[in-house]
């Protein structure tokens, strides 16, 4: 596993001498849940954020130490005044640090940019399925909702058939 607080110190320090000035109210945690994105940056106060790490970054051992600290750095960024989106300021921080240190920091990083093939997604069964009486769409949720409630009040919104559904699981 990677050391998460020495990789935030180091990726402070090459923020930092560049010039670029993060906000000093961050606070970090380590999310074992993500499983569609690497990092999350929230904005908790005028001057404060959260920044989330996807923990598979620090325990994937296929996955390098330097895309870590792209994530890491490309969060912090968030923190820079102005640089919530992924344009303008945050766009061109983004760009003296790779050229500075040689890193990709961009907007999206897929798997494979991340030397990760295939990312294991546990994924929900599928509790309720319902079929529409006339064409035979078929909806599928995980969790009970209010379609899952009350599917014979609803209509097909592909054929158009008033109260559809009949239940199958």
């Amino acid at each position: 596993m990677k050391d998460f607080h020495k990789l935030i110190n180091t990726c402070l320090s090459k923020v930092t001498s560049l010039g670029i000035k993060p906000s000093k109210n961050i606070t970090w945690s380590i999310n074992s849940r993500a499983k569609s994105r690497w990092g999350l940056c929230k904005k908790t106060g005028p001057f404060a954020f959260e920044i989330q790490i996807a923990e598979c970054l620090l325990t994937d051992d296929r996955i390098s130490e330097t895309n870590c600290k792209e994530t890491i750095i490309h969060e912090i960024l968030h923190t820079c005044p102005k640089c919530m989106n992924h344009t303008g300021k945050w766009k061109e921080y983004a760009a003296l640090l790779n050229e500075a240190y040689g890193y990709n920091i961009k907007r999206v990083k897929s798997t494979a940019e991340m030397g990760v093939e295939k990312r294991e997604v546990k994924r929900q069964p599928v509790k309720y399925a319902f079929e529409c009486k006339k064409c035979g769409q078929r909806i599928e949720r995980k969790k009970e909702c209010k379609f899952t409630k009350y599917y014979k009040s609803y209509g097909c919104g592909i054929c158009g058939c008033k109260k559809a559904f009949i239940k199958v699981v």
